[in-house]
């Protein structure tokens, strides 16, 4: 069984949401004279943006464009255009009138091109995380206050949970989507669960227990969409709700809980993250579609930590992301592995980054069983690795080239054609731009 899926990648969010914007979302105030807009290509507006940002008023556009070519294998050598403008609007009430609220915020997607990764590519995890169905869509809407000295931050509305959960700071900074968002949610979830572009009415809390331990808790909507699990003729389900406004409550409920620990080893920065999410709704078996299975769970474990510092601003840093799904009969990808290596400022330049990842999915052995009795080629792991450079061209233009390798795509299956899949070989080139 394949089926499409779809994510945007967390690092889409990060290139967007600077300190200032984060800030205000987060419920804090910072020192009006401390607004710079140096990086973004419209800078202040003459004033009026720094003006507004005094207020609690901020709003930011974000366009990503990305060429892809696959010379090398597939069912088919390709050339693909991609691309995504996002625009944010936050406005801090307390800032705005003076009185103990929160913040408000929302934010809308406008997605151009057509998604390759699924064919001819024939992948479990996207070449790149902006693919997705072509619309002009909310993104998010939300409230968020903070209470107990900052300490307790709550956030309602139509959420992407990605932000919150599962991530590692180290795979942002990759272009391949299981780097952002695992591919055991993915593949698994409903509507390949709450990360952009799509988003789902929920409740997250952050709590700082201290100065090293934070704890995460949601609840959510299970299904972003409101469609059902699977649907032939339109896999990704995103034009069942191709404005992002519906809010759907009736599938299942999606309850995520994350420990993180931030510490440092050896005098060096690392933070470790230990979590799972369960759901309540019903999933279909991977040998029988038409039987249900009531419930979903899923238990992960994320490591970022900074492994030496070089000459100048050099780091090296490592990351290392795992996630294992139990109930092999309801889960496509039942594990999946992500770890790559970093060094940041190469060449002495502050805000590049290099960057080596690789990963892998493995297919649920419930299916793969149910492959070979039907007589078909039978699914097992697919492996993907990537080299990745980000030059900061300018404060506000990001420009990152990109080299992948996909290796046993899908963990092995055929083409429309009848024939097996070959490895591939892909060449990008991102860009992204803050306005």
């Amino acid at each position: 069984m394949f089926r499409k899926i779809i994510t945007v990648p967390a690092a889409v969010y990060a290139c967007f949401s600077l300190s200032i914007f984060q800030a205000e979302a987060q419920g804090s105030s910072p020192d009006a004279h401390a607004f710079s807009f140096e990086d973004r290509l419209t800078r202040d507006w003459g004033g009026v943006r720094r003006t507004l940002a005094e207020h609690g008023v901020q709003f930011q556009l974000t366009d990503q464009n990305e060429l892809w070519a696959v010379p090398v294998g597939g069912s088919q050598p390709s050339n693909n255009y991609i691309g995504d403008t996002t625009g944010q609007l936050s406005v801090d009430l307390g800032r705005l009138t003076h009185l103990p609220l929160g913040t408000i915020g929302i934010s809308g997607v406008d997605i151009r091109g057509h998604p390759f990764s699924n064919q001819p590519l024939y992948v479990f995890n996207q070449v790149s995380g902006i693919e997705a169905d072509i619309n002009l869509r909310l993104y998010e809407v939300w409230y968020g206050q903070t209470f107990d000295h900052d300490r307790l931050d709550v956030r309602i509305g139509k959420l992407d949970l990605s932000h919150d959960f599962m991530g590692s700071d180290g795979a942002q900074q990759f272009l391949n989507a299981s780097f952002s968002w695992p591919m055991v949610p993915d593949n698994n979830l409903y509507d390949q669960g709450p990360a952009s572009p799509l988003s789902t009415p929920a409740v997250r809390v952050k709590y700082k227990l201290s100065k090293s331990w934070t704890m995460l808790a949601a609840v959510a909507d299970d299904n972003p969409i409101g469609a059902g699990f699977l649907n032939e003729a339109d896999p990704w389900n995103q034009n069942q709700d191709p404005s992002g406004t519906r809010f759907h409550f009736g599938t299942g409920a999606l309850m995520f809980l994350e420990a993180q620990y931030h510490t440092q080893l050896w005098g060096k920065d690392g933070t470790y993250k230990l979590g799972g999410y369960g759901d309540t709704g019903r999933f279909p078996d991977q040998a029988d579609p038409t039987v249900r299975h009531k419930g979903n769970w899923t238990f992960y474990a994320v490591a970022d930590q900074v492994l030496a510092h070089l000459a100048g601003k050099q780091t090296i840093a490592g990351f290392a992301r795992a996630t294992w799904a139990p109930p092999t009969n309801r889960n496509q990808i039942v594990n999946a592995v992500d770890a790559g290596l970093l060094l940041n400022a190469p060449f002495q330049r502050e805000n590049d980054v290099l960057g080596l990842g690789f990963g892998y999915g493995e297919a649920s052995p419930v299916l793969r069983r149910s492959e070979r009795r039907a007589g078909t080629l039978a699914q097992h792991t697919e492996y993907h690795l990537e080299l990745t450079y980000q030059f900061q061209a300018t404060p506000w233009l990001l420009i990152q080239p990109d080299l992948q390798g996909m290796l046993s795509p899908s963990g092995g299956v055929l083409d429309s054609a009848g024939r097996r899949v070959k490895d591939e070989a892909i060449f990008g080139l991102h860009s992204s731009m803050s306005f």
